[in-house]
Order: C-alpha cells, then structure tokens, then sequence
C-alpha cells in the first residue's frame, strides 16, 4: 500500500536493529520489537520528509495519531487497527504493495501484541544507530579505495581516505607506488567510507567526512598538534592529531567536506540532498541550505567569505551567500550529473566537472547575483565522467581526473590542456596538488597511491589552433566564362583511367546515364578553382553532385572538423531551408561558431532570445548559409549536432571524446544558395598534381535528357550592391529605413562601405552605410528635417550612391546608382529618438555612444506622440556583430502606451573588435519610423579587419 511502501533494496539499508531483537519478545520488549519493525518496513517512506498518506511511523506520538484516514493504531485493540488490517491484506491499500517484501507472520503478531498491550510508547533511540546487515565473506585480498588525499600545509605530511580511517604519510612520499609504504599514523574507527579531507588554511585542523549510508553523515575534526618550535612531531611518528569534535548531521553519509579560508566554519554536503555550515569552534549548525534536487557532491569556500559553491547530481552548480545563506545563483548548463566543484584561489571563478565529461568555468561578479556570472568556458576535456577538479595554490595550474583512467593538467586562465597522464591502474577519485605545484599526488579506487612529476611525466599536451577564417580563394583577372574552350565526354568514362582529360581553364559537357563521369585536368599547389555544374538552370532534369579526387581516386580532404561540443535538435525537425533551429544547451555556444549537422555546416549568427526562441544561422536570401560548400538538407527531430572547429588537414587532435569529421571536396547544391540545385564548391589543390571531376546524380537517375555543364575556372573574388527601400516616402521630421544588400561573389569576404552624396536639402542619409566582413546586409536611415520642402525628380537623380571596397589587395569602387525618388510625406504621429542616456559618465564624444567589449551600457529611446497613444515596439539598426539591446523581448524594446521614454541596455560581446557605425532605431507601428542615426564607438578592443 502507499502509505508503507518500501523498495527491496531499502530492506538491507533501513534495518536499525539485529535480527534477533524481530522475534518474539517479552511483554516489556513488545515497543522496542515494534518500533523495529516499523524502521525495518516503513520509515523509509513514513518518515518526516515522506510522509505517504501523511502516516509519520517515526515517533510513538506520531504513530498514534495517525494520516489521513485517521488513527492507524487503537491501543488494546489490535483487530480494529487500519495498520494491521492492511498489513493482514485484510483493507486496501495492501501493505506493502505487490513486489515489495513485508512483515512476516512472526514479526505482524508482534505489532499486534504491542497493540493489545496497550501500545506502550517506544523505548529512545540510540544516538548513533547502526546497521544490521548480512556478513558476505570476501575472496581475496580486499583492497582498499583511496577517496581522498591532502597535503599539510607544512609539507611534511600527507593524509590518505580510505574506508573506515585516514593513513598519514611522510612527505615528499618516494617514487612508484606510495601506497606499499608503511604509514607513519593512522586515524582509525570512522564510520564507512571517509568520503573527504580538508586541512584549514592555518594548519591547524585536519577535517575528515563519514558516515553510514541511509542513517547519518559524520564529520571529525582533529587538531594538529605541535611542539614548542612551532613543527609538527617527529617525521618517525607521525604528526599528533588530537580528535577534538565530532559533528554528526543529515540523513545519509556525507560526500564532501570543506573549510572557510578563516577556518571558522565548515561545510558538509551530503547524499541527502542538503548542505550544512557548522561553527568549527563550536560544532553548532549555523545554516542549512537547501535546494538541491540530487545528492551534493561537492562544496567549496570562496576564499574571499562570499559564497559557497555546491555541485550536484541534479546536474546543477549553486552559489550560496555565506551571511544569509540563501541561494545567489543556480548555474543550469551542465547536461548530466555534476561530481566535483572548485573555486579559484582568488575568488574570481567557479570550475565544475561531472558525468557529461566536461570543465565548465563560470567568472563570479563582486556579489555573485543570480543572472550576473558568466559561462567563461565549457571545454569537453575527458572521455568519460569528470572525478576531480583541483586548483594549483598558485591558481595558474587546474588538474582533473576521471573515470577514463587518465589525468590532465590545464591553465587555470583559460582551460587549456597542458599534460596528459592516461592509463592509470584504476579511477583517480583522489587527488592532491604540492604547495609547490611541482608534484601531483594520485590516489585510486584500486587503493593505489603514487606521485607525479608536473612538468616531467605525462604527455605534453598537443594545441593545435583551429582555423580562425576560411583562406580565401587564389583569384585572379580571366578571361570571361563564354570565351572558355569546351570540351565533350569520352564514353566511357565512369573510371579512374577512362577519365576525360579537359584543359582548365575550361568547359566540359555531358550525360548522366544513371553512372558516374570522370574529367581530368592539372593544377599547381595552391592553385584555386571554382567548380560548377550548369543542368537544372537548363531545364535538364539531372541534380548534379560534384567531388573532387586524387588522381587514383581517393577523395581530396578538404578540412577536419573537430567537435568541442554535443548538442541536439530539439523542439522540432528542420527542413532544408530555415535559418535556425531550436538546439539543446545552446547557452554555452557562441557568435561565429561552425554547426555541424550531419554533414552540412552552418554558422551562429544570432543566439536565442529567450526559452521559446531559437538559434539564428547566417544567411543568404532568407535561408541559411552552408560553409566549406556543404549543401542544406533536412534534420530530423534529436539529430546529434556538433559545435566544431576546422582544422587543416594532416593536424594532429588529441582525442577529446567527441568526434573528429573529415570534410571532402563536395558539393550536391550551391551552400551559398545562389544557382539552385546545381552544384559549386571552391577547390584549392594541396599539391602540384592531376585531380579528377566526379559527377553524379545525387539519386542516380539518369537517361538522355540528363545534360549538363561542368565548368573549372579560377575564382574572380568581387560583389554587388543594391539598396532597398528606394522610392520611400519619408514623413516630414522623422525618417525611414533603407537596406544595403550586398552578394559575395567568388569567396569575396571582405568590408564594403557605402556612401551617400549629393542629397536635396532639408535631407539626410546614414553615410556611410558599412557592410561588415562577412556579412550580406546593413541598414541606414534616410530623415527628411521637420522644415524639408519635397524635391523633384532632377534633385534624386543627382544623388550618388557609390560602393567600395579592397579586392585581391586594390582599391575598388563602382556606382550604385541613387535612391530613387523619394516623396515627402505628411507629419507622422510618432516621431522616435535615440540619444546618450544622462546617466551615463560625462565626457562622451560628440553626443556618441561609447562602449568597451565585455560591457553594457544604457541609451534613451524617446518617443514623440502627436496622435498615437497606444504600445509601440522598436528595433535598434546597425549595431556591430556582436553587440546587442539586452532587454529586448521577443518583439522588439517596448515603450508602454502614453509612454515617451524607454532606457535600453545595449551589451558587447568581449571580442567586438574595435569599429565605428552609424546605428538607428525603428518602430514596427506607425509607418516603421525611424530615429536619426546616432554614433556609436567600440573602443578597447582589437582593431577591426578594415583597420589592421
């Protein structure tokens, strides 16, 4: 039955007495045999945090009074009683229910004697339950786990955890296996498994955690005694630790254990769930925190008295405050379980690692508000669940160990891999960095215990630098593509050495037949052509698939991708044209990283705004963009996708348990999305030699009327430029919206400024408009003064609009034309305003807005009303990449109706180089009106592209 249920496999860990205390008592024995059964069977499930049926079998006054169903026990009565009713299945719900073990016979008869006898109140409870178990004989030597290891603060000892005691060793322990030297100490008689060490930062306590799973944690403290000359005793016996408290709390053994860098308080974190902070001095509770949904696994003292930091199974770290004790923060990014948590010796960061394999680093603000500290890094460091993370004293220096049977070094600064010490003999759960940072000592779950040289074991950790942009295609000045020789297909030509030989620069026709076609053509080592397929422009029914290949076949390698993050599709599928997707644990991606998506590669462009929102790809034409000419296709629901970093071909990658893919030259349909389903990629020759053209039906159809062209010639880099928005009609005092569109042509990645000349009077234009590298469009305003006369056509005909930019090294510049004919057009009843918030510093240049990266700022958005009074909502225009309005929602910034002003907050990212734009805001009601532009500096970063 519900109310006292309780699992088999609670039977072992809930019996609270020995089995000879369940037989038959004497008349006086029948309240303490009673009150043993009932710890045996129910309080698991009748206990004060789970009280089913709101039934408390924990106490004698609780017992009597009874749950919901009112009083379960009538003294003297032991027929009329619910309890035993529903324990002789006599009443439903049974106790206990189908599957689980209940009373037997012997054990029913004597709650019911202790009924009929009055039901006498139970005997008190021993102050240090214990547990009764079956002896289960061993085989073999029984090793000894080593759970903890910490090194004193005058590096003349070492403590080992192991079960049941802590051995102290000598240090600088001898090389090879320390663990076959004789200890020089021993703390014995702890309960269970000592789970952790702690030694305070004056030397003067050692703390070890215990406890008896299922009934208590235990946490001993000894102090450290020494001798006149301020040194511990003799190396030859030991340090002299003295117990002096025994602190026992929580419901279950603890995991963790910690102390405040003052000394004064101590935390213990336990598989209940809870933490508590205790008075050294003392041994009283000072708080509790709760919060936790999982065991606590980990807890560590901010050395500056701010916070505490926990980790969980709930796959969860928290920040608590150390004067209110209440929860600062819940840091939601881990994906599994979390085993082990640190804090930086100087305060300023949080590190955490656990079962999805990973380090994440957090920075904490002064006061660590929820909200305020940011994931710094999340690097996926193991193959297997993280064990450890132990800061240097210096703080320059993370170790990490893990299930994987290995140990990494790592700078503390920014996560980066150091060393590398895998095959170790069992789990490394233990340990311990020397003061001197030169020796890691390493304790085991097959209790071996040894020490490591820092800089002289283990493998130098490989660093290979990913690709930070895609190298530019070789182009060069050609002849136009019509004046290109063109050569037909050979038949046949489906192999190696039946390929048709063509002269490239050049043409090649043919027919699919439902085979492959070969073409050969010669290359110089970084060489770069474009290659493409003309069929479906054609009306040809062939959807043509291109790859390039060595000349005995094999695939040319274009790139390696290595994955640095798992993610998945989530909320629903993806077709082969949207321009985002919903992605799992997408607050630990970033701006500018490659996608990986089953072969097809995308780009972060703008991250989600909000739970219901998604991850925005770069894109062409309102569909996203494919890089290294990999072709869109549809994504089904919980696809595995990856954040990836390119690499070139030949580098080295250590293993970091996520996959490395190999990106061919290939091509199915344009990723640029600009000739269809006809095929281009950009091949650039690794090596001076003869390459072969495979082209193939990508459903290997094929017949007489699969024609197509294939074409190789060199890349001729270049763009275009129009404006829309042209032939606008600007309100007389506000303005409207234009947009730059601009098309990459030939792997052409470089910044384009517009400029805008030669307005009527009374107008004005956002010039220049500045395209960034990379990127497809940007936007300006065009603002007609509240005084403005409209213009004729001759006016707007002699406005110039000229595009620029520098291709293959040279300056270029061409005509765009003008702006059109623009119209003036009536007062509008909202008129928009962006300007410097007041409450910003003085000294702002030129009415600009200034920001740093890394920083907010605030601006205002006023608003002018003649007429409209409702809600209005706006965009902010032009910003750099990277820099975004902070409190924006879903639909724009909202300024209330009657309303007139609004404080924004606009953030940079941390690598926003150093630029200049002219930016703008928008309403989406009332005709879109638009501010005046505004200036706006990134200054203190690095310099952007243009500028370098």
């Amino acid at each position: 039955m519900p109310q006292l249920r309780l699992p088999i496999i609670m039977l072992l860990v809930m019996t609270l007495t020995s089995a000879s205390a369940l037989a038959a008592p004497p008349t006086g024995q029948h309240a303490a045999s009673a009150q043993a059964i009932f710890k045996k069977y129910c309080i698991s499930c009748h206990d004060g945090d789970d009280a089913d049926g709101e039934l408390l079998l924990t106490s004698h006054t609780s017992a009597l009074k009874g749950g919901k169903r009112g009083p379960a026990i009538v003294a003297g009565k032991p027929e009329a009683s619910l309890l035993v009713k529903l324990m002789e299945r006599r009443a439903k719900p049974f106790m206990p229910p189908d599957n689980n073990k209940g009373p037997r016979r012997s054990e029913i008869d004597v709650i019911k004697a202790w009924i009929a006898s009055g039901a006498k109140p139970f005997p008190a409870v021993d102050p240090v339950p214990s547990l009764t178990v079956p002896r289960v004989p061993t085989r073999g030597v029984v090793r000894q786990p080593v759970n903890a290891v910490v090194i004193s603060r005058t590096a003349d000892w070492f403590a080992v955890a192991r079960t049941g005691r802590v051995d102290l060793y000598a240090y600088p322990p001898q090389p090879g296996d320390v663990s076959r030297s004789r200890p020089i100490a021993a703390l014995t008689g702890l309960p269970g498994q000592v789970s952790d060490l702690a030694i305070s930062a004056d030397g003067k306590h050692l703390v070890a955690s215990a406890g008896e799973p299922g009934l208590y944690g235990e946490a001993r403290i000894y102090s450290i005694e020494r001798d006149a000359s301020g040194k511990n005793e003799a190396a030859d016996r030991g340090p002299a630790l003295r117990l002096v408290r025994t602190i026992r709390g929580h419901s279950d053994s603890l995991n963790a254990v910690a102390l405040s860098a003052d000394g004064h308080r101590l935390a213990t974190g336990s598989y209940d769930r809870t933490i508590v902070i205790w008075d050294v001095a003392t041994g009283k509770q000072l708080m509790a925190l709760k919060g936790h949904n999982g065991p606590v696994t980990g807890v560590a003292f901010d050395p500056r008295g701010r916070f505490l930091a926990s980790s969980s199974g709930d796959r969860t770290v928290k920040l608590w405050g150390l004067k209110t004790g209440k929860r600062l923060d819940t840091f939601i990014e881990p994906t599994k379980g979390q085993n082990t948590v640190a804090v930086s010796p100087d305060g300023r960061y949080v590190v955490a690692g656990g079962i999805d394999n990973r380090i994440r680093m957090w920075e904490i603000t002064s006061d660590g508000r929820e909200g305020t500290n940011r994931i710094r890094v999340s690097r996926f460091a193991h193959q297997a669940p993280l064990l450890n993370l132990v800061y240097s004293s210096d703080g320059r220096t993370l170790v990490s160990t893990s299930e994987d049977l290995s140990i990494k070094t790592w700078s503390a600064a920014d996560v980066t891999q150091r060393r590398h010490f895998p095959g170790q003999s069992d789990w490394p759960a233990a340990v311990a960095v020397s003061t001197d940072t030169a020796l890691l000592l390493v304790g085991r779950l097959d209790g071996t215990l040894s020490r490591i040289q820092i800089d002289a074991d283990g493998d130098v950790a490989r660093t290979p630098r990913p690709i930070t942009a895609i190298p530019a295609p070789r182009g060069r000045e050609v002849q136009a593509e019509a004046k290109l020789p063109t050569t037909s297909e050979r038949e046949p030509n489906n192999k190696v050495v039946e390929a048709t030989e063509f002269v490239v620069p050049g043409h090649a026709t043919g027919v699919l037949a439902g085979d492959a076609d070969l073409f050969q053509f010669a290359s110089q080592k970084d060489e770069s052509w474009v290659i493409e397929t003309r069929a479906r422009r054609d009306k040809s029914p062939a959807d043509t698939r291109i790859e390039v290949l060595h000349a005995d076949g094999r695939p040319v390698l274009r790139v390696l991708l290595r994955a640095v993050r798992d993610s998945a599709i989530t909320f629903r599928p993806v077709d082969s044209r949207s321009n985002s997707a919903r992605l799992d644990n997408w607050e630990e991606m970033g701006l500018n990283q490659y996608l990986y998506m089953a072969g097809e590669v995308v780009k972060n462009f703008r991250m989600p705004q909000g739970p219901d929102s998604a991850m925005q790809f770069y894109t062409i034409a309102g569909q996203r963009q494919c890089y290294f000419d990999t072709s869109a296709t549809a994504h089904a629901l919980n696809t595995d996708v990856y954040i990836v970093e390119p690499h070139r071909p030949g580098t080295r990658l250590p293993d970091n348990g996520l996959p490395v893919f190999p990106l061919y030259y290939a091509n199915d349909d344009d990723g640029r999305r600009q000739i269809g389903s006809d095929s281009r990629l950009t091949f650039t020759a690794p090596t001076a030699d003869r390459f072969l053209v495979r082209v193939t039906d990508v459903r290997g159809f094929g017949g007489k009327d699969f024609k197509y062209r294939l074409t190789v010639r060199p890349p001729r880099p270049r763009f275009e430029v129009s404006i829309g928005g042209r032939d606008a009609t600007v309100p007389a005092g506000s303005g409207k919206r234009f947009t730059v569109n601009l098309k990459r042509i030939d792997g052409f990645s470089g910044e384009v400024r517009v400029d805008i000349k030669n307005l009527p009077p009374g107008f004005t234009a956002t010039s220049p408009v500045v395209v960034q590298a990379g990127h497809l469009t940007a936007q300006g305003v065009i603002n007609a003064a509240p005084d403005a006369k409209a213009a004729d056509k001759a006016a707007w005909d002699k406005v110039h609009v000229t595009a620029s930019a520098s291709v293959l090294g040279k300056p270029v510049t061409q005509a765009v034309g003008n702006l059109g004919m623009i119209k003036l057009g009536n007062a509008p009843k909202v008129i928009v305003s962006l300007q410097v918030d007041g409450a910003q510093a003085p000294g702002t240049p030129g009415g600009a807005l200034v920001i740093a990266p890394g920083q907010t700022i605030t601006a205002m958005l006023k608003v002018t009303r003649n007429g409209y009074d409702g809600d209005l909502r706006f965009d902010v225009d032009n910003l750099p990449h990277g820099v975004i309005v902070d409190n924006i929602g879903l639909s724009g910034v909202l300024v209330r109706a009657k309303e007139v002003e609004r404080q924004i907050f606009i953030s940079a990212a941390d690598w926003v180089p150093d630029t200049e734009r002219l930016i703008h805001a928008v309403s989406k009601q009332e005709g879109g009106q638009a501010s005046r532009p505004i200036r706006f500096i990134v200054q203190g970063g690095k310099p952007s592209p243009a500028s370098r």
